[in-house]
């Protein structure tokens, strides 16, 4: 079985997400370090127009979104679970309420001044051009009324919230939703300003960063693509929950975020689930490819003629 590629860069807050879980499910992956712009050239001949980032592929099937990286880990390797019956639910609570909104309302924050930038210059990449990509790619997100329904439960868990990690005295996929976040503001230059004033929030942050990433070794996006040629006759992964039977399964379709990057990807409906839907496309010079999206977070909608 190919092992994990994870496409990501170092700035990103949801990249560290991912490279946190494989490090608690102790995964030796490969990493394909990617512009924080496009182009993205191990990317763009699978997904198009398609941009987020990261994405976890393995062979010929690609996993996007963080939410649907932690449901596949899981299932892959078991121990230590991310999902233990007592955590689901609150774990698929902040999840949905951490991710994107709260990050985007940590924006602001993030960037107060020029100091702020310096990452960007250092990675080669001017903040205005950076600001001009990001500006139309989230601001559908900026509206945040659509969290408020569950924005209110999750506060009061994390106040209530006992033992070492907030479902208990072992992480869980809600820690790994709640501290990418957190993670971003202690970035230099940190935010020592917020964050002196909740120690035992630092306290936590400190033991999810213990975590480490795992085992990771470089691999160009050129490799990338050449796993997913490679992998043509490879069986396609498979859940381990049930699917589901839908009229829409077999038909033509786009997919589009619901919150920002609302970037559309098109493929054919070929599996679905409570918990994910999967489009195969045919990817110029790959072949065919299965691109993996959470059912939680995303649109299906008909095909353009």
């Amino acid at each position: 079985m190919s092992r994990w590629i994870l496409h990501h860069y170092g700035l990103s807050p949801y990249a560290e997400k991912a490279r946190l879980l494989l490090g608690f499910k102790g995964a030796s992956w490969r990493s394909v370090a990617v512009s924080p712009l496009p182009p993205r050239p191990g990317l763009q001949p699978v997904f198009g127009a398609f941009r987020r980032i990261p994405v976890l592929q393995r062979g010929a099937d690609y996993f996007v979104d963080t939410r649907l990286m932690a449901e596949v880990l899981d299932s892959v390797t078991p121990s230590p679970p991310l999902f233990p019956t007592h955590a689901r639910a609150v774990s698929m609570l902040i999840a949905n309420w951490a991710e994107p909104r709260a990050f985007v309302m940590m924006g602001p924050v993030r960037f107060e001044s020029r100091d702020d930038v310096q990452p960007l210059l250092e990675a080669g990449i001017h903040p205005g051009d950076f600001l001009r990509d990001r500006a139309p790619f989230m601001a559908p997100a900026v509206d945040t009324r659509r969290s408020g329904s569950v924005r209110g439960s999750a506060r009061d868990h994390l106040l209530r919230a006992g033992g070492l990690y907030l479902c208990g005295n072992q992480p869980t996929a809600a820690d790994f939703s709640a501290y990418h976040t957190l993670w971003w503001l202690r970035q230099p230059p940190q935010r020592d300003a917020v964050l002196q004033r909740v120690p035992a929030l630092c306290a936590w942050a400190d033991r999810m960063a213990a975590i480490g990433h795992g085992r990771s070794e470089p691999m160009t996006p050129d490799e990338a693509l050449h796993e997913a040629r490679a992998a043509q006759g490879e069986a396609p992964w498979r859940p381990d929950w049930p699917t589901v039977e839908d009229e829409r399964i077999g038909q033509a379709m786009t997919l589009t975020a619901d919150d920002y990057g609302r970037d559309p990807m098109a493929g054919t409906v070929s599996a679905m689930s409570d918990r994910h839907v999967t489009l195969t496309r045919e990817a110029p010079g790959v072949g065919t490819v299965r691109v993996h999206f959470p059912k939680v977070g995303y649109e299906l909608g008909a095909a353009s003629a």
